[in-house]
């Protein structure tokens, strides 16, 4: 049975022409209509604050956004959304994509409070992966240490005594 995608209301944020129709293509392809996409951070910024209209149910952003004309990185976004007081949508699900891969970046990008990293080239699995683990493994918010966004575990270990336990706050 094909997984329903079709009531996601998606955001993307590209600003490559050609990878803009990509985009457009493997997320009709999954059911999904009219994603909207735009091609730089301050554009994104802006249709989330509207105070009017649906606001996304997920937003999958490259990390890198050569050419976009606010010259912000899509991590420059998810770190507004999760730390600027007036964000719109502070615990909204982020998808970032790229294409350099390294333990150090993945560890960047979840401090800054993504969900999920998508390693590019693009494909409709791993694309289809991604959503579907923000939307069936969704997360709890944390906020201690500097630090706001989802539960970077993936599980519990309750018989764990590290040094690292989390006592931090629980939010959302």
């Amino acid at each position: 049975m094909p997984y329903d995608l079709s009531r996601l209301d998606v955001l993307v944020v590209e600003a490559e022409d050609s990878m803009a129709a990509t985009w457009r293509s493997l997320l009709e392809g999954f059911g999904i209509r009219n994603p909207a996409i735009v091609a730089c951070c301050a554009t994104a910024w802006a249709a989330l604050a509207r105070p009017t209209g649906a606001r996304p149910d997920i937003v999958i952003c490259r990390w890198e956004l050569p050419g976009a004309e606010d010259g912000l990185s899509g991590l420059d976004l998810v770190r507004r959304l999760r730390s600027d007081p007036a964000s719109p949508s502070p615990f909204l699900p982020v998808i970032i994509a790229t294409a350099t891969i390294t333990r150090e970046r993945v560890r960047e990008a979840l401090d800054a409070g993504v969900h999920e990293v998508l390693v590019l080239p693009l494909s409709a699995k791993a694309l289809e992966t991604r959503l579907r683990e923000t939307i069936d493994r969704p997360r709890k918010f944390v906020r201690g240490g500097g630090y706001f966004g989802p539960d970077r575990r993936r599980f519990t270990r309750p018989d764990y005594p590290g040094p690292y336990r989390r006592n931090e706050e629980k939010v959302g």
